[in-house]
């Protein structure tokens, strides 16, 4: 009976410590288990984070070799020299007004890997010629940026002063050249220029907003064939600072002409009719404004028929042959011009012009003298007038004489000293 007793204490005992021993093992083998897990797991944060070093390293070393392609020469004086240069050309392209580049300063950064350098640029221009400049620099991908940006309104015109300060970066490492590689760049977000100069000139933040001009035209629309019309365009601005052109923006003829400065119209017009033309002024504010169109309409006529003008008072009608001399051998004629009292004397191959006759003394006889008139000869006997001389025959023009012809009865001869 004991000994059925032990046997079962004696099985109960091992079965008690097979298990307790069992619990340890399992607790021992499942520690190590989970050792293993976390080492493992420490390792593969270990290995992410070696891998994530890695792919920095990898990508730091693409941003560096980037740098070096957009560092400027690696020669600072080279640098200095070819930037300033560069810096002077795009100010001068956007025709800024006395630009002024200087070098300011040079320093070492990041343990030597690079040089500062630092500039200061000084002009003056316009709104639009300032939004040029600026994308020309922000349009090439150089290690440069624009650290003080000072904008300064000129009194009384439209120009601006700017002032920048540009800091710009030579790698140790970058090429070891001697000229300013071109690098074009794709920071900006818009396309063009010109979109950014409809944004920023177009809201003009330093000046009121820009009224359109006024144009009328002056001269007379109506002109006789073929004489040419001339017309000249005006504006006026409420901005007194701006100027306008003018632009011819239709026109009935190819030949019409409109200089856009003065404003000056001329066209010569071939045929009888109504012609029609459209004037426009564009102002050189910030933006820009148009007038509104102008219609000149243009009435060509033919020449009007010439006006009959009353006759005029004809002094050869009351000039008379008072007397026909000889002097010393030479003849010579007495013509008394009554309405004004004077005495005209006259020689052979002397000219005279009295109201509408004009001539020259070709012969003197005893009681006449003959002198050539539009081509042909006439004789006028003493106590006639000069518009009752008869014509003798066609001869041809005679040649003036040495001697200065007679004045012209009308500008008041002088009187003979001889009575009549």
């Amino acid at each position: 009976m004991n000994t059925s007793r032990e046997r079962l204490f004696a099985i109960i005992a091992g079965f008690v410590g097979t298990l307790v021993i069992g619990f340890f093992v399992f607790s021992w083998i499942s520690g190590q288990f989970s050792t293993r897990a976390s080492d493992k797991a420490k390792l593969l944060d270990e290995l992410k984070k070696l891998d994530r070093t890695a792919l920095q390293g990898a990508v730091a070393s693409r941003k560096i070799a980037q740098f070096e392609e957009r560092s400027l020469p690696a020669n600072p004086e080279i640098a200095r020299t070819r930037y300033q240069s560069w810096l002077v050309t795009e100010m001068e392209a956007c025709e800024l007004i006395e630009p002024d580049v200087r070098f300011m300063s040079a320093a070492g950064g990041d343990k030597d890997l690079f040089v500062r350098q630092t500039f200061a640029v000084d002009a003056s221009g316009t709104l639009p010629q300032i939004v040029k400049l600026l994308h020309a620099f922000y349009s090439v991908d150089w290690l440069h940026r624009i650290t003080r940006l000072t904008l300064r309104p000129v009194k009384d015109s439209k120009l601006l002063g700017i002032g920048l300060q540009i800091e710009a970066l030579s790698l140790r490492k970058a090429s070891n050249t001697d000229k300013l590689e071109p690098h074009p760049g794709n920071r900006l977000m818009l396309a063009s220029g010109d979109d950014y100069y409809d944004i920023i000139v177009g809201r003009n933040l330093f000046g009121p907003k820009n009224t359109e001009p006024k144009i009328t035209v002056s001269g007379s629309t109506d002109v006789f064939l073929p004489r040419e019309v001339e017309l000249t365009a005006k504006f006026e601005d409420p901005d007194w600072l701006d100027q306008v052109q003018f632009e011819l923006v239709k026109s009935a003829s190819p030949d019409a002409k409109l200089d856009p400065i003065t404003g000056k119209f001329t066209w010569k017009p071939t045929e009888e009719g109504s012609y029609e033309f459209v004037i426009q002024g564009i102002d050189d504010g910030f933006p820009a404004r148009r007038s509104p169109e102008l219609k000149v309409v243009v009435n060509a006529k033919p020449q009007p028929p010439p006006v009959e003008r009353a006759p005029t008072f004809d002094f050869a009608k009351f000039t008379m042959l008072s007397a026909v001399l000889d002097v010393d051998g030479q003849g010579e004629v007495w013509l008394h011009v009554r309405p004004t009292g004077q005495m005209v004397t006259l020689h052979q191959g002397d000219r005279f012009e009295i109201g509408t006759v004009k001539g020259t003394v070709s012969e003197i006889g005893e009681f006449d003298f003959s002198f050539d008139f539009e081509g042909k000869r006439k004789k006028l006997n003493r106590g006639d007038t000069l518009d009752q001389a008869k014509p003798i025959s066609d001869v041809p023009q005679v040649a003036a004489p040495d001697r200065p012809p007679t004045n012209e009865v009308q500008a008041q001869a002088k009187p003979a000293d001889k009575a009549s």
